[in-house]
């Protein structure tokens, strides 16, 4: 049975998300810093540039003219939405790949966390916050622990699953009790290994019960309401996702009503097309 030491040295030698990405999110904390601070750093990652303006020229956007360098992103997309392709390029390597230990296979974890970051983006809407990069972070990165937990949970899925169902407990409880972490734990420890800022570990470790998330409450409920809603259209789902219940509360106390959620269910269709184009980075 795998243990706790060999579960935290997988985290110790996962590739980090790159140091641009890290760059990018401090840079969002610093009231000094502005578009050209923001274009700079792309600009000294080649690869980085490339992809970038890939994306900000794909049907995503739809703007009606070409975008040639990250500066001139940053002018027609904003600080924030250029943050957000940042953090998509910079995540997209980690995420790809089949994840059989959730059942999850080639493509469909990436597929689940691009679609998490943008629901969550139309909650924060609903809710009229404009700093949203935080929320985007926090669903886009929010099953970065199973990119760790795929193998042990692999190996250990008989007793994961006979406790889930003999007990009628959330799957990240009983991958605690075989395991001694869950996935939500070690996306946060991941985070914190990477120099992530502290509300985004906060906001990884508590999303699937952020009513104990004293430090985030209000941005883990919005991730977790977009993991939710995630698996209500059945986009990448996994052995794990029967065995969460959805927690009314959440909802209550983010002031969401059914015709909220059916409005961006029904945004989100029209979406997909769009979705798909950021799917395509190579």
């Amino acid at each position: 049975m795998p243990t706790i030491e060999s579960i935290i040295d997988e985290i110790d030698h996962l590739k980090p998300v790159s140091d641009i990405a890290g760059k990018v999110m401090a840079l969002l904390d610093d009231p000094d810093c502005g578009m050209s601070d923001l274009s700079e750093i792309i600009r000294h990652d080649p690869a980085l540039t490339t992809n970038v303006l890939k994306l900000a020229n794909s049907a995503y956007f739809g703007l009606p003219g070409k975008i040639y360098d990250a500066k001139q992103a940053v002018v027609y997309l904003g600080m924030t939405q250029v943050v957000d392709l940042v953090l998509l390029v910079s995540c997209s390597e980690t995420f790809h790949g089949s994840h059989d230990g959730y059942g999850l296979s080639t493509g469909e974890l990436w597929k689940s966390a691009v679609s998490g970051a943008i629901l969550a983006n139309d909650l924060a809407e609903i809710k009229g916050l404009k700093h949203t990069s935080l929320l985007f972070t926090g669903a886009l990165l929010r099953d970065i622990g199973k990119v760790i937990m795929d193998q042990f949970v692999n190996s250990a899925f008989e007793p994961i699953l006979d406790r889930v169902k003999s007990q009628e407990m959330a799957f990240t409880v009983a991958e605690r009790q075989v395991l001694g972490l869950d996935h939500s734990q070690v996306g946060a420890m991941v985070a914190k290994n990477w120099n992530f800022p502290v509300p985004l570990q906060c906001i990884l470790r508590y999303y699937h019960r952020p009513l104990e998330a004293a430090g985030c409450f209000l941005e883990a409920s919005i991730v977790h309401m977009a993991d939710v809603l995630c698996r209500k259209m059945k986009i990448g789902l996994g052995v794990d996702d029967p065995f969460y219940t959805e927690d009314d509360r959440v909802a209550r106390s983010l002031g969401l009503q059914i015709s909220h959620i059916q409005k961006i269910i029904d945004g989100f269709g029209r979406k997909m097309d769009r979705v798909n184009a950021l799917f395509a980075i190579d």
